[in-house]
């Protein structure tokens, strides 16, 4: 399994930059000497003339070089201060995720070693230890997936069934969050094969799921659709009724440590790498993963695309409860 480690290296190399700093020096001495040369006086011999004609030319284009140099080290900067920005608000919320539950959990250990409660009480107690305890458990795997699907292609795919890793998902989201069976509507196939990683798709899914059932507002109501056109592609969709997301924050919403909005990180618990870890999975079997949301209060869709369809069996149908196999 990949190192931790993983989530804070750079992907481009320190060289890269060290070119490109060595390179605007270079620039900047030669586009000195073709000013030298530019200052020359009007009475120099004539061979100056040509000299200043070429500097004129190579001049304004070392001049052009430089200014769009000093723009792409702005844009990198920037880059790297959101960067930044975003891996304190990542540590900030992993610590709060850690924090959090164990402080809990050794409140209710403390109480039950030195308080004498009936047994319903106790029962009480350690339903909510387990509660806490999943808590830190999902937040342990979502740092250590964010780290092993991180650039990391499927090398062994293997035959699976979409459509049962995609009600497998529904029920263990419905149990998880403790929800109706009519919290979530599956609608497709009966079967539809693939070739893929089983165990990162379905992370992938139950990312995406729990995403949705987060992000939820009054009640809960998410729609799961699998399908294909034929085109040696399957496609599995999942849409909310929640939040929404703005359309200014979509093209940002897969990056690492993102989250959206101030006021969403206060009143939602997370970590900022589900959805990238939905990407790397995606990128991984060479898919591709769509996100739309009319805006705020207006739920989302995210729709993921997969190749290498093997088969299809049976036909359409609709399941108005989602945990039926």
């Amino acid at each position: 399994m990949a190192e931790p480690s993983q989530l804070l290296r750079s992907r481009r190399p320190k060289w890269h930059y060290v070119a490109m700093g060595v390179g605007l020096i270079a620039v900047a001495v030669a586009l000195t000497v073709a000013w030298q040369i530019l200052a020359a006086p009007d009475d120099a011999p004539s061979g100056v003339g040509t000299a200043r004609a070429v500097a004129y030319f190579f001049g304004s284009l070392l001049f052009l070089l430089l200014i769009g140099g000093l723009v792409l080290i702005v844009i990198l900067l920037l880059r790297e201060v959101r960067l930044n920005e975003r891996q304190s608000n990542f540590v900030s919320a992993v610590t709060h995720e850690l924090k959090t539950p164990v402080a809990s959990l050794r409140l209710y250990l403390d109480t039950l070693e030195y308080r004498d409660l009936p047994k319903g009480r106790q029962k009480e107690f350690y339903q909510t230890m387990r509660q806490d305890l999943d808590r830190l458990n999902g937040t342990i795997n979502n740092v250590l997936d964010a780290a092993l699907y991180t650039d990391h292609p499927v090398q062994d795919p293997r035959p699976l069934d979409l459509v049962r890793l995609a009600r497998r998902t529904i029920d263990l989201t419905l149990t998880r969050h403790q929800l109706p069976r009519e919290a979530i509507r599956y609608e497709g196939p009966s079967t539809l094969y693939l070739a893929g990683d089983v165990q990162a798709l379905e992370t992938a899914v139950l990312n995406l799921l729990d995403n949705a059932v987060k992000y939820s507002r009054d009640g809960v109501k998410i729609e799961v659709e699998v399908w294909t056109h034929g085109d040696g592609q399957a496609h599995l969709l999942v849409r909310d009724h929640g939040m929404g997301i703005p359309r200014t924050q979509l093209p940002f919403i897969f990056t690492r440590f993102y989250r959206i909005g101030s006021e969403v990180r206060r009143s939602r618990t997370g970590t900022g790498l589900g959805l990238f870890i939905v990407r790397s999975v995606v990128k991984g079997h060479r898919g591709a993963i769509t996100v739309d949301s009319p805006g705020p209060d207006r739920g989302s869709t995210f729709t993921i695309t997969l190749p290498g369809l093997i088969e299809t069996e049976g036909e359409t149908e609709t399941v108005e409860e989602a945990s039926r196999a």
